[in-house]
């Protein structure tokens, strides 16, 4: 059965995103990152067709220019282990987040909050 995971960005620090080119590591985009963010964006990942892998990847933003670059983690696997998201921030004082969702089932929504600190 394969692994869905759509993820949301809500970008509440009044700077726009700008995505950096990633490939998932295991899965493949069914919808695409935005190239941009500037309020809202998002994009789902699943596994590949007879994958043996659930999706697991990064996906990276910068903003000011590329002096702070912001890291969407995210591995929803197929056996019973719990999935992990997680963001980091470089510099990490510049921006905050919250992670919101359940990270259990097979189909999951996770929702990443950012705001200025």
């Amino acid at each position: 059965m394969a692994r869905k995971v759509k993820m949301t960005v809500n970008n509440n620090t009044g700077k726009v995103l700008t995505l950096k080119p990633s490939t998932p590591k295991h899965g493949k985009f069914t919808t695409d990152a935005p190239g941009t963010i500037e309020s809202s964006g998002s994009w789902v990942c699943t596994t590949r067709t007879g994958g043996t892998f659930g999706p697991e990847g990064t996906v990276i933003y910068q903003t000011d220019g590329g002096k702070i670059t912001i890291e969407f983690y995210y591995n929803h696997p197929m056996n019973h282990s719990k999935s992990s998201y997680r963001v980091t921030v470089s510099p990490s004082d510049s921006i905050g987040y919250d992670i919101k969702g359940s990270f259990e089932g097979h189909d999951q929504d996770i929702t990443f909050e950012l705001y200025l600190i």
